[in-house]
């Protein structure tokens, strides 16, 4: 009977995780929530909410309307309270099917730069929005959360989310915790910048834009990958190799069983060795 009391307490002092179809729901501090890209499923990035007096914020990129339809609901079994806006931390141009398909009365926050991405899109974007081009504060009486506009690196904008009162920090597809991203859409340079700006903000929890919820330690982890990544690159163009021949010859051991490492390979390779090899 001890056994089994001790077995049971131990559960109860698991964090707390939900799981979905798309996501797992993962409780980080009281009213804020990651929603954790599930490994199977359809979704492509991780996202963020956060209850307020008022209102459910919701942050994320790579949104589609399964996805945005499951995290309602899941949202719904937390709070009753309505998800009025939505903040999008940064989209890909040319992907026409994400980022999209809101509720229709559901405002969306974006940086300039991401809104220019999506009227770049054939679809016209239907959603009342919000833009702002450096920085946002939304306060929501004892919440509040600082929207810091990067600027290139991931994307052609992006967007990070800081609240400073829970010590977390949302750091989207600028950050991957132990998993190979996409590059193919990357300004190299300034994404390098951009990991030192994240490593400057004091920050309990880093949600990733994929993987599990980290701490500094991941974050650099990601950081010395994306060092090597690039130093390998740029040591075979200073070798004077061709894109070919760096493919062949490009070596990173240590990283080789990375999860997504061999999945984006080519894209990541040949999108840094274009862009270093132009800013020689």
């Amino acid at each position: 009977m001890r056994y089994i009391i001790l077995v049971f307490t131990c559960i109860l002092m698991l964090p707390s995780a939900l799981h979905a179809a798309n996501y797992e729901i993962k409780k980080l501090a009281d009213k804020v929530y990651a929603a954790l890209a599930a490994p199977d499923g359809k979704v492509a990035s991780n996202a963020i909410f956060v209850v307020t007096e008022y209102e459910v914020i919701l942050a994320g990129a790579h949104f589609i309307q399964e996805g945005v339809s499951e995290l309602l609901t899941e949202i719904g079994k937390i709070s009753p309270l309505p998800v009025n806006r939505i903040i999008l931390t940064h989209h890909h141009g040319g992907f026409n099917y994400v980022d999209f398909d809101f509720p229709a009365k559901t405002e969306i926050i974006a940086s300039l730069k991401i809104w220019q991405a999506l009227k770049g899109e054939q679809r016209e974007f239907r959603n009342p929005a919000v833009v702002f081009e450096n920085t946002m504060t939304l306060n929501r009486g004892a919440t509040s959360l600082v929207l810091i506009s990067t600027g290139e690196g991931h994307s052609s904008g992006d967007v990070v989310i800081y609240l400073p009162k829970e010590s977390i920090l949302f750091a989207s597809d600028l950050f991957f915790n132990d998993t190979s991203g996409f590059m193919g859409d990357a300004s190299i340079h300034e994404w390098g910048e951009n990991l030192e700006l994240l490593e400057s903000i004091p920050a309990r929890f880093i949600v990733p834009g994929l993987g599990k919820v980290a701490d500094s330690d991941g974050l650099a982890r990601f950081k010395m990958f994306y060092r090597a990544f690039m130093t390998e690159v740029l040591r075979n163009l200073e070798k004077g190799n061709t894109l070919a021949q760096t493919k062949k010859a490009f070596s990173l051991e240590q990283y080789r069983n990375l999860p997504g490492f061999n999945t984006f390979l080519d894209t990541n390779l040949e999108h840094a060795y274009k862009q270093l090899k132009s800013r020689k």
